[in-house]
């Protein structure tokens, strides 16, 4: 019955979340217990190579930009492939092929997990350091609030609008106004990761198999297609930042 199906589902769904939930903590705490809980700078001249006060994070800025862009060139890649397989029927790709490609998958999907919290706490960190040290989110928190539950649905919105502001004028970042920038990047964010799973999750409880891989296929063109937009709105904020802080740094030396 459709009642005991959505059931089976939705329990699976909550085992699942619980799972990741559970590993998150634990991450997050090991990496709490790392910093100390407060000695992220040590952190920050560990991945900036610069010393205590503003660190320079141009080469962190440059390695978080380049994964993702290697992600979007990826993920266009893939868009391209799937469109022609379904006008033109299924393309033949061998072994070695498909290992290569969901190993590159893996390499530049770790490399953005790990880069951009690492520039988020930078950002913070320099941001604090340019003259706005009453910000609400600590370094390690703005980073961290990329992988706990339920605050990833809002919290790294509110972290990096604050950034921003922070960024823009950093003694008086309370005035400040938020990008829409950032408007758009985490309405995209959400659509494009909660709302596509959502759909693929009634999709299978209300279609038949041979429709919903149909709806699948659909839906998974869409979603390829929504992330080069919300790709290109996290690159131009994270340029943009970069780009306030330094020119906030130039003026203060």
């Amino acid at each position: 019955m459709l009642w005991k199906r959505t059931a089976s589902a939705v329990l699976n769904r909550l085992a699942d979340l619980t799972r990741r939930f559970l590993f998150a903590v634990l991450q997050i705490r090991t990496a709490f217990a790392a910093l100390s809980l407060g000695e992220y700078r040590s952190f920050v001249r560990l991945i900036t190579g610069s010393a205590p006060g503003f660190s320079d994070p141009t080469r962190l800025t440059r390695w978080t930009r380049g994964f993702l862009y290697a992600d979007l060139a990826r993920v266009l890649a893939l868009s391209c492939t799937q469109a022609i397989m379904m006008v033109a029927g299924p393309v033949q790709s061998s072994e070695v092929g498909g290992g290569a490609w969901v190993a590159l998958r893996m390499i530049v999907v770790l490399g953005i997990v790990l880069l951009l919290p690492a520039w988020t706490l930078v950002a913070n960190y320099n941001a604090r350091q340019l003259g706005a040290p009453t910000m609400k989110f600590t370094p390690e928190w703005a980073a961290g609030w990329y992988f706990l539950p339920p605050g990833l649905f809002w919290k790294p919105y509110q972290v990096m609008q604050e950034i921003w502001k922070a960024s823009v004028q950093p003694s008086d970042w309370r005035s400040q106004l938020g990008s829409p920038l950032v408007h758009w990047w985490w309405a995209l964010w959400l659509l494009n990761g909660w709302g596509g799973g959502l759909a693929d999750t009634l999709a299978v409880l209300t279609l038949e198999a041979g429709d919903a891989q149909a709806v699948f296929s659909a839906l998974r063109l869409v979603r390829r297609l929504l992330h080069v937009p919300t790709t290109l709105l996290l690159l131009t904020i994270i340029a943009r930042v970069h780009r306030m802080q330094m020119a906030h740094y130039r003026e203060a030396m």
